[in-house]
């Protein structure tokens, strides 16, 4: 069985706040969102006009409806203070062959778009993008908004459109991943959500799709947050319209790396409570033994807390990459650190795995893990690469099985697209 898609939107150029990378802070809102919620409530807004039919063969990964993957790649200019959302079209010959649609930051000024965020929210059978920043230069609070895909792209000079609050406070939401956490086939949000009361980010927010044009979601529930506390990283498996997907809640970090909070998904939506797993703060979900149950990888990203006396993570997390089987078995392989990007990438229909990777020094390899019968099996590194981070993957050039994209140099302004062997295409990002 040929698989064809993970996900598709990466981080390329991310500033953090703080010491070592926790949730910045905005100002205060200057519009109003809706009425607050407490936890483990669910909510209907008001009647929308009801989403479009899905189209046929629609993929969530595919925002001008031709069947092939694209690429939405958030990159900043020289000066490292403009950022635009470069669209990369599937083409039959793959990535960079096609064309490209760039969103400016004076349409959407981009902070945030990461593995997480791909889907059809409105079910209209064209991937949307799911990002976190405000239009142009407006001086309001940062939030998620939607980019609607359609067939001529994202529309580079089209207003998005703001996602529906669950919660008035003057503390921004920082966090949204997208997901289908019932399992009925519509996309749907989860986010870190204020309380109401003006405290730090404390409850976890479902909104269910399908969305309005207007950003109102079919129902919303609001329940406390998983880790017990303030969170804002989340990490979600991809949408392929047949399964409830699970989803990673993080511990809040300073730059370290935190253990997430595995929840599960099915019909009734997210489970309240979850499985703390080891910490590590890159993740991707696979079926990487092919029996059809879903399994994660966890892994540490290479961060660390630059205070004093916290530059070190223990053994059991230092460069390690932990293996949770759906069956129960749990596996580590040592000797990297970086992200991690599943996919099928030999069209075996069992999904694989890149880890590792870096921009600058320290230098690290990407290596490469092989889905099989038994798991997980340790490969080589790609070759041919340099410095390089793994971004995403997709079936870039419709052909059934995965391409592995990845960016490369210390500006990050260059795309490498490999099999997981060798270097298949380059091309730059520059807008």
């Amino acid at each position: 069985m040929l698989r064809r898609v993970t996900v598709w939107l990466a981080v390329v150029l991310l500033p953090l706040a703080g010491c070592g990378g926790g949730a910045p802070r905005s100002a205060p809102a200057s519009e109003s969102a809706s009425a607050s919620e407490s936890p483990s409530t669910t909510v209907s807004p008001a009647p929308t006009s009801p989403a479009p039919r899905h189209a046929e063969g629609g993929r969530a990964d595919d925002i001008d409806g031709d069947g092939r993957a694209d690429l939405v790649v958030e990159v900043g200019d020289r000066r490292g203070d403009r950022r635009h959302l470069v669209a990369v079209h599937g083409s039959s010959r793959g990535l960079g062959k096609g064309e490209r649609t760039v969103i400016p930051p004076d349409t959407f000024l981009s902070w945030q778009i990461d593995s997480g965020i791909r889907a059809d929210l409105d079910g209209d059978g064209f991937g949307d993008v799911l990002g976190y920043g405000r239009p142009g230069d407006r001086d309001e609070q940062m939030r998620p908004y939607v980019m609607w895909g359609d067939p001529r792209g994202l529309g580079a000079g089209r207003p998005p459109t703001p996602v529906a609050l669950p919660a008035e406070s003057d503390v921004a939401t920082y966090r949204a991943v997208a997901g289908d956490f019932d399992g009925d086939g519509a996309a749907d949000v989860a986010m870190s959500s204020p309380p109401g009361s003006g405290r730090t980010d404390t409850n976890l927010a479902v909104l269910y799709g399908p969305f309005g044009r207007d950003g109102s979601p079919s129902r919303r529930s609001v329940q406390p947050s998983p880790t017990g506390g303030e969170f804002w990283r989340m990490s979600v498996d991809r949408i392929d319209g047949r399964r409830a997907t699970g989803l990673i809640v993080y511990e809040g970090d300073d730059g370290e790396q935190t253990a997430g909070w595995l929840l599960d998904a099915g019909p009734g939506g997210l489970a309240k409570a979850g499985r703390r797993l080891n910490p590590g703060m890159s993740a991707a979900f696979g079926d990487f033994d092919g029996d059809g149950t879903r399994d994660v990888a966890v892994g540490d990203d290479g961060s660390r807390n630059n205070e004093p006396g916290y530059e070190t993570e223990e053994p059991s997390v230092d460069r390690t990459l932990t293996l949770y089987y759906g069956d129960g078995r749990t596996e580590a392989f040592k000797g990297t650190a970086g992200r991690a990007v599943a996919g099928d990438f030999d069209g075996d229909g069992r999904d694989d795995l890149a880890f590792g990777g870096s921009a600058g020094a320290p230098a690290r390899p990407v290596r490469m893990f092989w889905g099989g019968a038994g798991g997980l099996r340790a490969g080589g590194a790609v070759g041919g690469l340099g410095l390089a981070v793994p971004l995403t993957s997709g079936d870039y050039d419709g052909d059934g099985d995965d391409e592995l994209a990845l960016t490369a140099g210390e500006d990050g302004l260059e795309v490498v697209v490999t099999d997981g062997r060798k270097v298949l295409t380059r091309f730059g990002l520059s807008p």
